[in-house]
């Protein structure tokens, strides 16, 4: 057997790869020791059957959030570094929590995210589409071959109707039976160049895509070039006279070392998996999140499920005077707002970066401003609609892993790493400007991208050595998937895959990784088996968790409750 350990790998990439990169030159000085309370356990061998280090990168970005909290509790609450274990095998579950997570109820019954009783009892269907889940529409968000020989990845979306029609397929087409659905695509899109396909989707038809590149040539690219002095996200100091160096107000008696961001207010305006999992690991340290959302858009409500813990959600319509009024209240009542939809949503409503800046610069507590898109914030596809698969495809991270099992072609990596990377990556980020502020004071703009962590992940976690990577996929029986492999379609079998091969399961499915969970806001008497919080502390100061459980959109008013630990805000 190939001598590789995952938790020593992670070890390295934390104190080489994050601490000591010369791109996180802004990271607090006090990081170089606080990072060194951090301590990785857990199973040597790979278990997931993909070429990238995920595991490995998940845990050492874990490390990366608990030394920036070791330093939030160091300068707010005068104690020393805080050991903190993380294993390696349960950080890397994040990524596929949402496959095993249950709902139990009152009687005993279990029922998971694709049980039709999910949707019909606690989490209603709110993708509005009809085509979005038709065997054809299933088959919008896929790679497919070009007319120049390229490939390109298209995206439903939460609606595959624009791009279907920009496709010229016919959203109603019934399919004969025995037709693959992939064919369908496939023959239109073989009409086209690669570089003229992704001008008519993204540009004509406002629709997300891309050409699926290679690491090199998207480094090379301008737009790989213009965002190449980023690390894992940019922070901006925004200096005012005015708002003078502070913390968030704290709750007598409950902010403590125990739930640090206790009374910490933020404002989630996100969807889907990147930024809701900001505000969801904020949430695990104690801060209060409420989510607003309208009634009038789509949303996938598994995702909801898992992403929804710590938050109370609202239903706001930001096309009304007074809910955009009612919006700024809640904002100028908070410390921290993260904004998840496409670049200029949020500014077409009055509520982008500097108009909250401008909404903020008269209180005396600055505001931080947290931003995620895919692209990133530099160069010219800044612009762009983007997802995790688009991320993976530009980047080059889909054309590696075909290549790592001998095909010239991309493949969709199997889980949607790059989107809760990217999501604890912002929660850091979160907690270097709260200490930044109780400094400096005045407020400050985060910018996080898809793109910045799938930067990192080529640049500097890399792929597994060969021989390493040989000896996984070979324990696995050598899977073979094609570019038109879809992740729902990897998704499952590879779950599959680790549920049946006794080394993964030894390795990731403990029960000790996993905790029932009371939630009354889905109903009485109704708990939730969900993942334990990765980062552990076992000297038991700080204990991380939820005040809050998990619900469906606009179950709670658009307010901010005077007891943080309001089960549901009537």
């Amino acid at each position: 057997m190939a001598t590789y350990s995952v938790p020593a790998e992670a070890q390295k990439l934390l104190e080489n790869e994050i601490i000591n990169n010369k791109l996180h030159s802004f990271i607090p000085s006090e990081t170089r020791e606080a990072y060194t309370h951090i301590e990785f356990q857990g199973t040597d061998f790979p278990s997931i059957p993909v070429n990238w280090r995920f595991a490995e990168s998940m845990a050492a970005l874990r490390g990366f959030e608990g030394a920036m909290l070791n330093i939030l509790l160091n300068k707010k609450y005068g104690i020393p570094y805080q050991k903190i274990v993380i294993n390696t095998d349960h950080a890397s579950l994040l990524f596929m929590e949402f496959m095993y997570s249950e709902i139990i109820e009152q009687d005993g019954k279990r029922i998971m995210a694709h049980h039709p009783e999910f949707s019909q009892k606690y989490f209603p269907n709110l993708v509005k589409s009809p085509a979005f889940y038709t065997p054809l529409g299933q088959k919008c968000t896929n790679i497919y071959k070009t007319k120049d020989g390229r490939f390109i990845h298209t995206h439903a979306s939460l609606d595959p109707v624009p791009t279907m029609k920009a496709l010229d397929i016919d959203p109603n087409l019934q399919l004969p039976t025995g037709t693959n659905p992939c064919s369908i695509f496939s023959e239109k899109i073989a009409f086209h160049n690669a570089s003229d396909l992704d001008k008519l989707l993204n540009d004509q038809h406002r629709q997300a895509a891309t050409v699926c590149l290679s690491t090199e040539e998207f480094l090379c690219s301008p737009h790989g070039k213009a965002n190449a002095h980023v690390g894992l996200y940019e922070i901006h100091h925004v200096s005012n006279p005015n708002q003078k160096p502070c913390w968030w107000k704290a709750v007598e008696g409950k902010t403590t070392p125990t739930r640090p961001l206790y009374g910490l207010k933020v404002i989630d305006l996100t969807r889907i998996i990147a930024a809701p999992t900001i505000g969801r690991t904020l949430a695990e340290q104690g801060a209060s999140l409420l989510r607003i959302t309208s009634r009038n858009l789509p949303d996938f409500a598994e995702l909801n499920f898992e992403l929804g813990w710590g938050k109370w959600n609202a239903h706001l319509d930001l096309k009304n005077q007074e809910d955009r009024e009612r919006l700024k209240e809640l904002i100028l009542e908070s410390d921290v707002v993260i904004s998840g939809y496409r670049p200029g949503v949020m500014d077409k409503w009055g509520f982008g970066k500097e108009d909250v800046m401008k909404m903020c610069e008269g209180r005396e507590r600055g505001i931080i401003y947290v931003r995620e898109n895919c692209y990133g914030w530099n160069g010219p596809l800044t612009y762009r609609s983007g997802w995790q698969q688009i991320s993976d495809a530009i980047c080059g991270v889909s054309l590696e892993f075909g290549r790592s099992m001998g095909l010239e072609e991309p493949v969709a990596p199997i889980f949607p790493n790059a989107d809760y990377s990217t999501g604890v990556i912002g929660a850091t980020s979160v907690l270097q400007a709260l200490i930044e502020r109780s400094r400096k004071g005045g407020s400050y703009i985060i910018d996080l991208a898809l793109n910045y962590y799938s930067q990192w992940l080529i640049n500097s976690v890399k792929p597994y050595p060969p021989d390493v990577w040989h000896q996984l996929w070979t324990m696995y029986g050598k899977p073979m998937f094609r570019h038109d492999d879809n992740m729902p379609v990897t998704l499952v079998k590879v779950c599959k895959m680790l549920a049946e091969n006794e080394r993964s399961r030894e390795a990731l499915f403990k029960e000790e990784f996993w905790e029932v969970r009371e939630n009354e806001a889905l109903g009485k008497g109704v708990r939730v088996k969900a993942l334990r919080p990765a980062l552990r502390f076992p000297e038991g100061l700080v204990k991380p968790g939820f005040q809050v459980g998990t619900r469906p959109n606009g179950r709670d008013k658009p307010r901010w409750p005077e007891d943080l630990d309001t089960v549901v805000i009537e």
